[in-house]
């Protein structure tokens, strides 16, 4: 009967204390070390440092822009392929490995240590954008 009742005791106090402590925010946002003030998600990485302890100098992109002006997501608007087909799969695939060659190109000729869809910093300092060189690579 002891064994039971403290059974019970310890799952109400983890129903009642264990959930009110669960922090769902850093799921969303990558928890920014003291010091880094980069705000960022792990997601929003195409290339380079994806640790936010260690960017130095970033750049960003605007991602939709980019997927848009493939070649391949081109063909597939004007060939009228499904996106969720098999051959829209492939294409789009092929899209996104496009752009983050492209990325890593300018990135490197441009001495920035990772690119991003988003990326700011607590300071509000201004972060290069470098959508048209990544495009021009197509």
């Amino acid at each position: 009967m002891r064994s039971k009742l403290s059974l019970v005791l310890v799952m109400m106090s983890l129903v009642l204390g264990g959930f009110a402590s669960i922090d769902t925010s850093s799921a969303a946002v990558t928890p920014v070390p003291k010091g880094s003030g980069w705000i960022v998600r792990p997601s929003d990485n195409i290339c380079g440092i994806a640790d936010p302890r260690k960017i130095s100098n970033p750049a960003k992109v605007d991602y939709d822009v980019l997927f848009e002006a493939t070649p391949e997501i081109r063909q597939m608007r004007r060939e009228r392929i499904d996106p969720s087909s098999a051959r829209g799969k492939q294409l789009r695939r092929a899209a996104n490995e496009l752009i983050t060659k492209a990325a890593e190109t300018v990135r490197r000729e441009r001495g920035h240590c990772g690119i991003w869809k988003a990326i700011r910093n607590r300071d509000g300092r201004q972060i290069p954008d470098v959508t048209d060189a990544v495009r021009a690579r197509f």
